[in-house]
């Protein structure tokens, strides 16, 4: 009888230590769940608050509107892969995909910051984990949230934060400031083409300081375009030297109603980097040799 009371009195103890370990193992992962959460939610929000100003630009970029006023925003949006296995493949191939608009700032900037897909998609199911119910806006109810819902949550931050903008009439000033910069892009760019250069512009996000790449035979020339009051100092010069790394460019110019200043001449020289204006473009191979 001793003995058997012995055996219970084991038996409740060793369930008692297994129950216990599951308890911490529990409260364990719910903490680090709840870590990983907040890390993945707080680290979107902040690169979004980052380039929040370059969002809108783009956003505003990559909107087409018809000859009755209505805007489409496809582009912009974008439509990437949902599935782990098909953005790798899709990345990895080249993928238009993620050639420009949300998508773009997802892979260059968001997974980026990651370090690696596996983290982020951990973070994110962790934060699925922790808020498990989505409000979504397009069937109108709250449903549960799913990991295939990574990119519409993304996107949906990123809108928020250009709405906000807008509404605060920010918008109205990035779309002069836009279109004057716009315009004079495709100015350089039709006077180039009229002297046979074939010209192709970078994506406003993630163009390093480039505006224009023109070509002929095995010249490329990367191109910034300023159209300021002011004259252009340094740091133009100092973004198309890396830009000119970064496209892999055998020339680079920048073209300036307003001139540049004397630092910036300096610094041009110095960087084989070439200033210029819009009257002088339909010379560039004068220029350049």
């Amino acid at each position: 009888m001793k003995i058997f009371f012995i055996l219970i009195i084991f038996i409740i103890s060793s369930i008692l230590i297994i129950v216990r370990d599951y308890q911490l193992k529990k409260k364990r992962f719910k903490l680090n769940n709840a870590l990983n959460s907040n890390f993945f939610i707080q680290t979107i929000n902040n690169l979004i608050e980052e380039n929040k100003y370059n969002l809108l630009e783009e956003r505003i970029r990559l909107r087409e509107i018809d000859a009755y006023g209505n805007e489409d925003y496809k582009k912009w949006i974008g439509n990437p892969p949902l599935n782990e296995n098909a953005i790798e493949k899709s990345i990895l191939s080249g993928s238009k995909r993620f050639k420009e608009g949300i998508p773009y700032f997802w892979e260059k900037v968001i997974l980026k910051k990651f370090g690696s897909m596996d983290l982020f998609f951990e973070k994110w199911r962790s934060y699925c984990d922790e808020n498990p119910t989505i409000d979504d806006e397009i069937i109108g109810s709250i449903r549960k949230l799913e990991t295939k819902d990574w990119f519409v949550f993304i996107a949906s931050q990123i809108e928020k934060s250009c709405l906000n903008l807008i509404e605060n009439n920010y918008s109205k000033k990035i779309n002069e400031s836009y279109k004057k910069g716009i315009k004079f892009e495709n100015h350089c760019m039709n006077i180039l083409k009229q002297h046979g250069w074939e010209v192709k512009e970078t994506p406003n996000t993630g163009d390093q300081g480039v505006d224009l790449i023109a070509s002929i035979n095995d010249l490329r020339i990367c191109i910034q375009c300023k159209n300021h009051e002011k004259a252009i100092g340094n740091k133009a010069v100092q973004e198309i030297s890396a830009g000119k790394l970064f496209w892999k460019g055998t020339h680079a110019i920048i073209v300036a109603k307003s001139g540049f200043t004397r630092s910036a001449h300096q610094l041009a020289k110095s960087n084989k980097v070439k200033l210029i204006n819009e009257y002088q473009l339909k010379n560039l191979d004068k220029f350049i040799m």
